[in-house]
């Protein structure tokens, strides 16, 4: 079962046209901790089930999913509004 990581930081590429890397906390039985990963990383962590992100606005959770385009190329996305904040 993969373990919840709240995206709480987003890096872009230079021309702000797509996510490089992804950052926030993440909860364990021993605290919390900070973690970044880059968009390969994440998604093969998501592929393996070991982990599943989400962003949270107004106490509401968003789970990210993986998006695949035309060419194969893959990305990490929330449907509706919340792309925006991604």
């Amino acid at each position: 079962m993969a373990a919840p990581a709240r995206v709480t930081w987003v890096k872009t590429a230079p021309d702000g046209a797509e996510i490089v890397a992804i950052g926030g906390i993440r909860k364990s039985f021993f605290g919390k901790s900070q973690w970044r990963l880059s968009m390969e990383d994440a998604i093969a962590l998501i592929e393996q089930d070991e982990w599943r992100f989400f962003v949270e606005i107004d106490e509401e959770k968003a789970w990210l999913d993986i998006c695949e385009d035309a060419d194969g190329g893959k990305t990490i996305s929330a449907d509706g509004p919340l792309k925006i904040l991604l």
